[in-house]
């Protein structure tokens, strides 16, 4: 497949003759009715668990995983109060995450909650919570409670980073692309081991004594179970576990892919793809990666930071982890409009199309920042820069 630039002023001119509708996917697809993503209330969590236990059971990055370490959880207990009353739960927690496992990364790495079933009733214990429906979450913690940063990915320390994270996966949301819910909370911590805040480990050293900005997260099992399909991996990843169809090379191939494992699917539509194109500059996020063509030579692999979910006869293809995004980091730069330089699957009407959405969007992209504002200024003020240096990109482009 020949690779060339799109002629960009031939694209501008379609732009202004023509008015393109939105007609984007169903964002929805694929999201709990969980009360927890929908409800208003600002709501501290409490975990307890044996802390100390649950991180020497840290994963190394880019590695396989040994089984003690990859089926390992701590016991626990998930408590709150809201509008209903006092709860408390007993859950299960497991580290997750790749590098961001590592103590010089993450002091205080991400984790998963599973909501035990109760033995008298085999209902989950999540049930008539906020938690309702769900089997298992995800938190997306503080990573280090120390002010600052990690020193080799730069990662965000002192309690800013989480719901600059959770504000990309609202403003994915609002630009319709499918992935994961979110809501932003606080949680406190109690290691079990000691009865105090868990101690982070060193370069961080600090004591988790007080609520710590988080956020939960929706996983890709309840994605699955809501889109009632089944995820789709890399044929290319290195580590690859029985259960699981590792046929995705790339998204030109997709059907190929789908009838070499014996399903039927769509052809996947490049708007989708170009929104997710459009929407990682628009965050400043380059830790992903997915393969457009077979000789997509700037793709070192098929899938990174990328779910496929197989559903309704199509391949439902979404980004998900912006812990390393310009918006999470807070650094004020622009690298630029991606190139789309691959015209035989990115289209001129498919890419004004997705311009003019987007253009559409701004005022509520820059409302969910307005949110953000009211507990980080700071952090607000050079995301709404960011989105002027890319707004400008895209007006001198398609002006």
């Amino acid at each position: 497949m020949k690779k060339y630039f799109i002629n960009w002023v031939a694209l501008a001119a379609l732009i202004i003759g023509s008015s393109y509708p939105v007609h984007a996917q169903n964002p929805a697809i694929g999201h709990s009715k969980a009360p927890l993503f929908s409800t208003k209330e600002k709501i501290v969590f409490n975990l307890n668990t044996n802390f100390t236990d649950l991180w020497k059971h840290r994963a190394i990055p880019n590695r396989e995983v040994p089984e003690d370490i990859r089926d390992f959880e701590a016991p626990g207990r998930l408590s709150w109060t809201d509008s209903t009353g006092r709860h408390d739960l007993p859950v299960k927690v497991e580290l997750r995450g790749n590098t961001s496992q590592s103590a010089s990364e993450c002091p205080f790495p991400k984790m998963s909650l599973s909501f035990e079933k109760n033995q008298a009733t085999g209902e989950r214990v999540s049930k008539g919570t906020l938690f309702d429906g769900l089997s298992s979450i995800g938190i997306g913690t503080h990573c280090g409670g120390k002010p600052g940063s990690s020193l080799r990915f730069r990662r965000v320390w002192g309690g800013l980073s989480p719901h600059r994270e959770a504000l990309i996966y609202k403003v994915q949301e609002h630009l319709s692309i499918p992935g994961f819910q979110v809501f932003p909370a606080s949680f406190s911590y109690i290691d079990t081991s000691t009865g105090k805040g868990p101690v982070e480990p060193q370069p961080s050293g600090f004591v988790v004594n007080r609520p710590m900005p988080g956020f939960f997260l929706e996983d890709i099992k309840t994605f699955v179970k809501q889109a009632d399909g089944k995820e789709i991996r890399g044929a290319d990843a290195p580590f690859q576990d029985s259960d699981k169809p590792y046929i995705f090379t790339n998204i030109t191939d997709a059907q190929k892919d789908a009838r070499a494992a014996g399903s039927v699917i769509e052809p996947i539509d490049a708007k989708s793809i170009i929104r997710i194109m459009f929407f990682q500059s628009l965050v400043g996020n380059r830790d992903w990666i997915i393969r457009i063509s077979p000789d997509d030579l700037s793709a070192s692999r098929g899938l990174w930071n990328m779910k496929v979910v197989e559903a309704d006869g199509k391949w439902i293809v979404f980004p998900y982890d912006y812990d390393l995004a310009g918006w999470v980091k807070s650094e004020n730069f622009f690298s630029g409009l991606p190139g789309l330089a691959d015209a035989d699957f990115y289209k001129p009407a498919d890419i004004s199309q997705v311009v003019a959405e987007l253009k559409q969007k701004r005022p509520g992209i820059e409302a969910l920042v307005d949110e953000l504002a009211s507990e980080d200024r700071d952090g607000a003020s050079r995301i709404k820069e960011h989105i002027k240096a890319f707004y400008n990109a895209l007006d001198r482009r398609f002006h």
